[in-house]
């Protein structure tokens, strides 16, 4: 090797008009003085690949601290780099089998461009049916038997299993990246996996980079029905699969218990109308998530408010159109603390848009009376509780909504039962669950429970309400 070869490129380091020479010597990677850059079969005395254009003066390679192998051309013009990013990528080198890799301190191939000349990639034969053999490349797409998954490789470097989602749409169910954009896949006839010239395909599968590619060999790459994408051996074994036949497994019998209960939604009867309390003063309130609704029994709305956690020299006279406007006033985007007293015959209906008081306190507010407080979420997630002298009585969290709404007991408290007869009132789990016609469910038990009937007229004018703080 004489001074103008060497075996390893550091990253952070330069070849000009030098060579990175494999440790056999039978392939040299130069860098020309026309500036172009060429792998070179010293013992066929060829070429085998080629990259650049001759110039009058020659740039550079250089692989750079972030992983990148560059040709530059003058004025310092990037004229090809390898794959993406990878700051993992310590040295560049060229192997006895004429592969320029770049390699991790640990030495395992984080990128590579084999020895393949365009004539050898255009003389693969486009794969059909179900699977991609060697000596093909994934010039379409390869199809399950049964045509429900679609293997394909996208021009942006990426595989992808998709099947039929919902609505006439498309969905992944699996994708891996491998190879430069607008490199095809293919199947050598030495039975590895490349992205163009790539031979990483098989690591980026797999996520196992200490697996050198060139000691397996795959013989197909097959679509199953159960949507898995599978890559054979020569003796038909499994030497991978995506893992995807159990996912879908699973989301197929979700589907199937989806359109059970849909099926046995609709045989439900719809719930007669009129059947339950008035909704308008509801609408009134243009509530949405998060609020809370926490109704105390025995006090006035001052006490209820001191037990929601204000302090006294933050309770006055308020509208519901106040408490409104000032839940969202914070300059920061902050949630603000704030709530309506509303009195509804012997009960305080303590109104908080986007907020969650009633839901943290309401236990310790039932001392020497009752509570029972709604809570609803931005997502949708729900609390129903109630509460006696500090203890409770019957309790449905998030996690419990096919209880709640299909009139099953409460998970916790000490009268597990005592929600069932005014959920059974309302036809939970007898009748469809038609909204906009009636209450939320959570809402009309509270008010059976508290045995009250509110109407537009309790929320009109001034009440007690407070403003204290932020959450």
């Amino acid at each position: 090797m004489d001074n103008r070869s060497r075996a390893v490129l550091e990253a952070g380091e330069s070849l000009f008009v030098q060579s990175l020479v494999s440790p056999n010597g039978a392939y040299a990677l130069e860098h020309r003085r026309d500036g172009t850059l060429a792998l070179r079969d010293e013992r066929a005395g060829r070429d085998v690949w080629q990259i650049g254009r001759p110039v009058s003066s020659p740039g550079a390679l250089t692989l750079l601290a972030e992983g990148l192998l560059v040709l530059q051309g003058p004025p310092g013009v990037p004229v090809w780099s390898s794959g993406g990013v990878d700051r993992r990528v310590s040295a560049a080198m060229v192997r006895d089998d004429g592969r320029l890799v770049l390699v991790d301190p640990g030495g395992w191939v984080r990128w590579s461009r084999d020895p393949l000349s365009t004539a050898e990639l255009v003389a693969l034969r486009p794969a059909s049916g179900d699977r991609l053999r060697r000596g093909e490349v994934l010039a379409d797409s390869i199809v399950s038997p049964d045509g429900r998954y679609t293997l394909t490789h996208t021009s942006a470097g990426r595989t992808q299993l998709r099947a039929p989602g919902d609505h006439g749409t498309e969905r992944s169910v699996w994708e891996a990246t491998a190879g430069d954009a607008g490199a095809a896949l293919s199947l050598g006839t030495d039975g590895v996996l490349r992205a163009g010239t790539d031979s990483t395909v098989l690591q980026r599968w797999t996520g196992r980079y200490g697996l050198d590619p060139m000691s397996v060999v795959v013989s197909e790459v097959l679509v199953r029905d159960e949507g898995d994408v599978v890559l054979l051996g020569e003796d038909g074994t499994e030497i991978h699969a995506s893992g995807t036949a159990a996912e879908e497994a699973r989301l197929a019998a979700l589907q199937r218990e989806f359109a059970r209960r849909e099926t046995r939604e609709a045989s439900r009867p719809a719930r007669p109308a009129d059947s339950g309390l008035a909704t308008d003063w509801f609408e009134l309130l243009d509530l949405s998530g998060p609020f809370t609704i926490t109704w105390v029994q025995r006090v006035d709305g001052p006490e209820a408010l001191r037990r929601l956690g204000a302090g006294p020299g933050t309770i006055g006279s308020m509208t519901y159109e106040d408490v409104g406007s000032a839940a969202f006033s914070d300059p920061d985007g902050r949630p603000v603390k704030c709530a309506l007293a509303v009195p509804v015959d012997d009960w305080v209906m303590l109104v908080e848009p986007g907020g969650v008081e009633g839901m943290e306190r309401a236990q310790a507010m039932s001392e020497g009376t009752q509570t029972v407080v709604w809570h609803e979420g931005f997502d949708g997630e729900l609390l129903l509780s109630w509460f006696r002298d500090g203890e409770p009585v019957a309790v449905y969290g998030d996690d419990d909504h096919d209880l709640l709404h299909g009139g099953g007991p409460a998970p916790e408290g000490t009268e597990p039962d005592a929600m069932l007869p005014f959920m059974k009132e309302i036809g939970l789990g007898v009748y469809r669950e038609d909204e906009g016609a009636f209450l939320p469910p959570p809402l009309e038990i509270a008010c059976l429970i508290a045995g009250i009937a509110p109407r537009p007229e309790h929320f009109a004018g001034t009440h007690p309400g407070a403003v204290f703080g932020t959450w």
